[in-house]
């Protein structure tokens, strides 16, 4: 299709080049030969007079003039998605298509999972993928930018981290607790801030880059250093099997507790000083913002988890 004498179909070419910054895997991704997506970038060089994108090694890296189309063209590509090629109509007994999602394990087991089995049973042929945080690490982008990117759907995230650039609604009120074994000769039903930091501690991480949890709150009020960290997890689901056995001690959200305390020799513990509660929140691109489809999941995981209210 040719607008102005441009052939729109380089555009995808353009934007999938820029995103995989190879040919080869350009042209896997397209289901078109390296060939032909050599030609086309060739002739995307003559129309836009540069470069665009330049071999460096074994990678293509984009010039000044690739890196300000890259923003421009993939914007436009999603706009045509969510506002020309999106259907008007959403019935969710026939709609098929597949909702990326980023979501830490702890959202799954607070509700999340349970709310897109409870949207897949009135929409049985919407397809799930859960992106978690330590993917974020490994792929050396973040949920923000994916989702800027059209590449995520929608983020579950605390508030705090949703962009102002996009809309969001709040899913629920986080508060938290501690963890320790059952029988934790240490801790009473209550502990001190002092006494709380005197024990030895199980944290959690997501590594280098990754979204930074309620354990940077901590650090920054009460400082690291007056603390004993015996195990950083890399997960929040596997943080509370690190406890049972021994005299540590681990903050939790208070979902997460009441969940881990019912499959595993471990109570609850208030702790005495002022955890903010959290707020977990969805978010999607505002392209989205009128896709019949995304606001019906959107409006069934607020309506599953009771948007706003405290647990």
């Amino acid at each position: 299709m040719r607008f102005k004498g441009f052939d729109l179909n380089m555009l995808v070419v353009l934007d999938c080049l820029l995103t995989e910054r190879s040919v080869t895997r350009a042209g896997e991704k397209l289901f078109r030969s390296q060939s032909t997506v050599s030609g086309v970038l060739a002739r995307l060089r003559e129309h836009f007079d540069d470069e665009l994108l330049v071999q460096v090694g074994r990678e293509l890296v984009p010039t000044a003039r690739g890196r300000e189309l890259a923003a421009e063209v993939r914007d436009v590509l999603m706009q045509i998605d969510a506002r020309v090629l999106t259907p008007r109509d959403f019935d969710p007994t026939r709609s098929a298509r597949t909702i990326r999602i980023f979501a830490s394990d702890y959202l799954m087991i607070a509700g999340l999972g349970d709310a897109i089995l409870a949207i897949q049973a009135r929409a049985p042929n919407l397809q799930f993928e859960v992106v978690q945080p330590t993917q974020m690490t490994l792929s050396h982008s973040g949920p923000a930018q994916m989702l800027e990117d059209g590449e995520l759907d929608l983020l579950a995230i605390p508030q705090p981290y949703c962009s102002p650039q996009h809309p969001s609604l709040p899913l629920f009120t986080e508060s938290f607790c501690a963890l320790v074994c059952r029988n934790n000769p240490l801790v009473g039903e209550q502990v001190a801030l002092d006494a709380f930091l005197s024990l030895r501690h199980v944290t959690v991480s997501f590594g280098p880059g990754a979204q930074p949890s309620y354990e940077e709150w901590f650090s920054r009020e009460y400082g690291e250093g007056r603390r004993r960290i015996d195990i950083v997890a890399g997960s929040f689901a596997s943080m509370p099997f690190l406890l049972p056995g021994t005299e540590r001690i681990a903050l939790a959200h208070r979902q997460l507790a009441r969940v881990y305390t019912r499959v595993l020799p471990l109570r609850i513990v208030e702790v005495e000083m002022p955890i903010p509660p959290l707020v977990e929140a969805i978010q999607w691109h505002q392209y989205a913002s009128k896709d019949r489809a995304m606001m019906w999941v959107r409006d069934e995981m607020v309506h599953h988890f009771g948007s706003g209210i405290e647990t």
